[in-house]
C-alpha cells in the first residue's frame, strides 16, 4: 500500500489508501508508538487527532491482550474473550476521556497565552503549567513563542513553582527633592506661562478628584528645557526620560492639542518669522557662524562676554549688526537668492499680518534694525522673570508681593436667548489679584477677584481696589510691612505719571511702603491671568446650566453667585459710585503730577523717602536714577 506524505492533512494511518476527504485537524508529527504499529508510514508523515486517538486504542488493546496471555489465566475461551473485551472497553474510554480532556486544557492555555501581547508576565506564568519534560524548543513550537519566554517560565517555575508571580525589576527611585525641583521648574514662568484664555484649561486628577487646571505653555522643547534645568542644578541627576515623564500633564508643548497661543510678543515675533521665512539653520549650516535661531543672531550682535551694557545699548566695543549683515550676504549669493518673501506683525494697537517681498539687501536691513530692537528687550525680558523668581523665594515676613491686572471683561450668557441678545453689550470688570506672602518657612498665596459694573480701566479704578484688597492683606498677614507690586507695563492704568504720583504717596494712604516693577512688553502672564480664566469660565458654564430666567446677566448677580462658588478665591465688588468717588479724590494730586523722565524704558520704581523715587532701567540694575515726585 502506497501512502503519500502531505503537510496539510492526515497521513489516514487506519484507513485503506484512497479514502476521500481525510483531511483531519489539529496536525501533529506522526508519534513514535504509531511507527511501530505502522512501519510502513513515513517519519515525517503527519497525524490528526482522530487517528492518535485510535493509535491509543490500538495500543491499550494489544496491551491488555498481552497482560492476559503472560498471566497465564486458564479459562474458557469464549468467557476470557468476554471478559477482555468489557475490560478493554472500559479502559479505552477512561483513558480517551482524560485525553481529550488534556487536549482541551491545553488548548484554553494556548488561547489564553495568545490573548497577550507582546512580552506579557501572564504570559511566563502560563508556561510554568507545562511538563517539566518539554523542552525549551517544544514549548516554543507549540505556544508559537519564543526560546527566551520558555526559558524565563522555567526558571520562574524553579524559583518560585507553578504560576509564580512575576518580580518586577524595582529601579532607583528619585527623590522627593528631585521631583519638587522638576516640578517647580516647569512651573517657573521663564520656563512656561500661564494661558490666560477661557477655554484654556486641562482636568487632571488630584486627591482622587477631578480638577480644572489652567494650561501652561512651555517656551522651549523638552531637551532644551531638560538642558536648562542640568544648567540650574548641576547637582542634580537626571535622565532625560525621567525628566520628560515628569512633566506635568497642564504644561503643554507648543504645536500640541490645544495650543492656540495669542497676545504673543510682536517684537520676539516678527523675528522668528523672518528667521523662519529662510530657513536660516538650513542657509547658514556652511558658514563660520551657523544660526538656528534669535538667541544666535543676539549672540553675535553682542561682545563675547555680554554684559548688561551691551544689551542696553550702553556698550561702545560690541561689533553690531555688520557680521550677521555680511554672513547673511554671503549665504544668500552662495544659493543665488535675491527676492525674500516673510511675513510680519504690523500695527500699534490694531494689529495685522503682511507678507512682504522685498530685495536680499532690504531683507537684511530689516532684520538688522529688528534684532537691535529685539537686543534690550530679550534682556529685560530674562532679567524680569529671574527678579520675580528671585524675590518669591527671597521674600520676608514682612513683605507681600503683590501680582494684577484687568482680565478681559466677562459678557453676559443664557441659554436660549434671543437672537438680539447676541448684540448686547453689558459686561463686567473681572480683575483678578494674587499676593505671595511668607507662612513660616514657605511662600504661600492667596486669590482675589475684583468685580464691577463700572468698566473703565484707569488708575482710579486701580486706587480703588487697592483701598479694598489691603485691609484684606492687613487682616491675613499682621506682620506685612510692605508691598511689592509686579505687573506688566499697560500704561493706561499702570505705567503712568498718574500711578507713579500714586506710589510716592503710598505711605501716606495705605501705610505700608512700596515698590513697583514691571515686566517687559507682552511677557506678564502670570497667575493672575489664569484666576480670571477660570472664573469667567465657571461662570459661563453656571449660567447656561441655569434656567433662563435664573441666568447670570447683572455684576450683582455674579457676585452673588461668585461669593458662594468659590471657596478659595475672595470676592470683591466695587460701583461706578466709588470708582467716581475715587476719581474726584485723586484729581487734585494727577493735576500736579510731574511728567517721569524714560517711564516707557523704565521697570523698577521704588519709593526711597517721602515723595523721592529710585528708577532702574531693570530690577536688578545696579545703576539707577532719582526724581522727586512733588
Amino acid at each position: 500500500m502506497s501512502t503519500k506524505v502531505r503537510n496539510d492533512r492526515c497521513i489516514n494511518p487506519f484507513k485503506e489508501d484512497g479514502v476521500p476527504n481525510h483531511v483531519g485537524s489539529n496536525l501533529r508529527k506522526i508519534p513514535k508508538s504509531l511507527l511501530e504499529l505502522k512501519p510502513e508510514l513515513s517519519e515525517n508523515s503527519m497525524v490528526c487527532y482522530e487517528c492518535r486517538l485510535k493509535r491509543t486504542h490500538r495500543k491499550s488493546s494489544s496491551t491488555v491482550s498481552e497482560r492476559i496471555t503472560v498471566t497465564g489465566i486458564e479459562c474458557d475461551t469464549g468467557h476470557v474473550s468476554d471478559n477482555v473485551d468489557d475490560f478493554d472497553t472500559s479502559l479505552n474510554d477512561e483513558k480517551i476521556k482524560r485525553f481529550n480532556d488534556l487536549e482541551e486544557i491545553l488548548q484554553n492555555l494556548k488561547d489564553k497565552f495568545s490573548s497577550y501581547k507582546g512580552n506579557d508576565h501572564m504570559k511566563v506564568r502560563i508556561l510554568t503549567l507545562l511538563p517539566k519534560s518539554w523542552s525549551d524548543k517544544k514549548i516554543s513550537k507549540e505556544f508559537n513563542t519564543t526560546i527566551y519566554l520558555a526559558q524565563k517560565s522555567k526558571e520562574l517555575r524553579k524559583s518560585g513553582g507553578v504560576l509564580a508571580e512575576v518580580s518586577k525589576a524595582v529601579g532607583k527611585s528619585l527623590p522627593n527633592t528631585t521631583l519638587m525641583k522638576v516640578d517647580g521648574f516647569y512651573n517657573d514662568d521663564t520656563i512656561s506661562r500661564i494661558m490666560p484664555g477661557v477655554k484654556d484649561a486641562i482636568s487632571v486628577k488630584a486627591d482622587n478628584k477631578r480638577l480644572k487646571v489652567q494650561k501652561r505653555l512651555l517656551l522651549l522643547n523638552l531637551k532644551e528645557l531638560h538642558a536648562s534645568f542640568t544648567e540650574f542644578h548641576p547637582d542634580v541627576s537626571i535622565s532625560f526620560s525621567a525628566f520628560a515623564k515628569l512633566r506635568p500633564k497642564y504644561c503643554i508643548l507648543p504645536g500640541g492639542s490645544g495650543t492656540h497661543s495669542v497676545c504673543v510678543c510682536t517684537i520676539h515675533q516678527n523675528c522668528k518669522l523672518m528667521l523662519d521665512a529662510i530657513n536660516v539653520a538650513d542657509l547658514t549650516k556652511e558658514s563660520v557662524f551657523p544660526i538656528c535661531d534669535y538667541k544666535d543672531c543676539l549672540n553675535l550682535i553682542v561682545c563675547r562676554t555680554a554684559s548688561s551694557a551691551c544689551f542696553l545699548n550702553e556698550c561702545k566695543l560690541c561689533p553690531g549688526t555688520i557680521k550677521i549683515s555680511e554672513l547673511l550676504s554671503i549665504a544668500f549669493a552662495s544659493k543665488s537668492i535675491e527676492q525674500v518673501e516673510y511675513t510680519t506683525w504690523t500695527g500699534t494697537d490694531r494689529s495685522t499680518m503682511l507678507t512682504i517681498t522685498t530685495s536680499v539687501e532690504d531683507f537684511i536691513d530689516d532684520l538688522c534694525n529688528k534684532l537691535q530692537i529685539l537686543k534690550p528687550h530679550s534682556f529685560i525680558s530674562k532679567q524680569q522673570s529671574q527678579f520675580i523668581s528671585q524675590r518669591k523665594n527671597e521674600l520676608l515676613k514682612d513683605e507681600v508681593i503683590v501680582m494684577f491686572d484687568f482680565s478681559e471683561n466677562y459678557k453676559y450668557t443664557a441659554q436660549d436667548a434671543s437672537q438680539a441678545f447676541h448684540f448686547n453689550n453689558d459686561q463686567c470688570t473681572v480683575f483678578p489679584v494674587i499676593y505671595y506672602f511668607k507662612n513660616e518657612s514657605e511662600v504661600s498665596h492667596k486669590s482675589c477677584v475684583f468685580l464691577s459694573n463700572s468698566v473703565k480701566h484707569d488708575t482710579a479704578s486701580v486706587y480703588t481696589i487697592q483701598k479694598k484688597l489691603f485691609p484684606e492683606i492687613k487682616r491675613n498677614i499682621k506682620t506685612v510691612k510692605k508691598l511689592i507690586y509686579i505687573t506688566d507695563g499697560a500704561k493706561q492704568h499702570f505705567k503712568n505719571r498718574f500711578q507713579i504720583a500714586n506710589l510716592a504717596n503710598h505711605k501716606e494712604d495705605f501705610g505700608l511702603d512700596a515698590e513697583w516693577h514691571y515686566s517687559a512688553t507682552a511677557h506678564g502672564k502670570s497667575g493672575y491671568d489664569g484666576i480670571g480664566a477660570t472664573f469667567k469660565r465657571e461662570a459661563y458654564t453656571a449660567s447656561l446650566r441655569a434656567k433662563p430666567s435664573e441666568a447670570i446677566l447683572t455684576p450683582e448677580a455674579l457676585f452673588k453667585w461668585a461669593t458662594s462658588h468659590f471657596q478659595n478665591i475672595k470676592i470683591f465688588y466695587f460701583s461706578k459710585v466709588e470708582h467716581d468717588k475715587s476719581s474726584r479724590h485723586l484729581n487734585k494730586r494727577f493735576q500736579t503730577a510731574l511728567p517721569v523722565p524714560d517711564i516707557s524704558i523704565s521697570h523698577s520704581i521704588t519709593f526711597i523717602a517721602e515723595k523721592q523715587l529710585l528708577i532702574k532701567r531693570f530690577s536688578n540694575a545696579t545703576t539707577f536714577s532719582t526724581i522727586n515726585s512733588k
